[in-house]
């Protein structure tokens, strides 16, 4: 590929990102912080918060040292993973109170409801951040608005490492049930890590049973 190339590529890459920041509203979670889709200015954020210990030591997939080219790639695939309604399945949360930093992320799948061998969800959040409530709500914000309501997904499957207590919590808040039954272990750095397994089945009388997570009113400041 030549260099004129490369950088078309990489300007119709930030033209699309920047199309999807403008089509996509943020969630609000709190009055000041918010669910958005990432921004290529979050390539420093996202490097800085994975390389911490408190947050990639409970992670299966990220590499380590991660780098910013790690970040890049990253946010280029977020922009590519939508649901077929165009609406994104991975967005960070920001706190607006502090220019819109990036402080963590929360995803979820469209993989088939019979497919429950990966992750339906998954999140981190700014060790900052937590004890707030902020990541739940987060979590059950996607589930809800996306995983459920849009793409009607009615079977989900997750993980958390063993003794991860805060994760299996989260997982439990938003409905996931432990499976002390099945047994699941990942490699990371070397050694195998046992993972609890966790499971959701929901039917159309539970569906419309779950408590209703109404996104927060923002503060005035943040309303344009």
């Amino acid at each position: 590929m030549t260099q004129d190339a490369v950088q078309g590529t990489e300007i119709q890459i930030k033209d699309h990102s920047k199309a999807i920041c403008s089509a996509y509203p943020p969630k609000w979670v709190t009055p000041t912080i918010q669910l958005s889709v990432y921004r290529d200015e979050d390539r420093e954020d996202l490097a800085r918060y994975l390389n911490m210990p408190e947050i990639y030591s409970y992670l299966s997939g990220p590499p380590f040292p991660y780098t910013l080219e790690h970040s890049d790639q990253w946010i280029q695939t977020a922009y590519q993973r939508m649901s077929k309604n165009g609406t994104p399945l991975d967005m960070c949360l920001r706190d607006m109170a502090k220019g819109g930093v990036l402080i963590g992320r929360v995803r979820v799948s469209d993989a088939s409801d019979e497919d429950l061998n990966g992750d339906d969800v998954g999140y981190w959040l700014s060790p900052e951040y937590k004890g707030q409530g902020i990541i739940t709500k987060a979590v059950k914000m996607m589930l809800q608005d996306v995983s459920i309501k849009e793409l009607g997904k009615r079977k989900f499957n997750a993980h958390a490492f063993v003794d991860n207590w805060a994760s299996r919590r989260i997982l439990e808040k938003a409905g996931f049930v432990h499976q002390p039954d099945r047994e699941a272990s990942v490699v990371k750095n070397g050694q195998t890590i046992k993972m609890w397994v966790f499971r959701m089945y929901l039917n159309e009388e539970d569906v419309g049973s779950r408590e209703v997570v109404e996104e927060a009113i923002p503060l005035p400041s943040f309303v344009k």
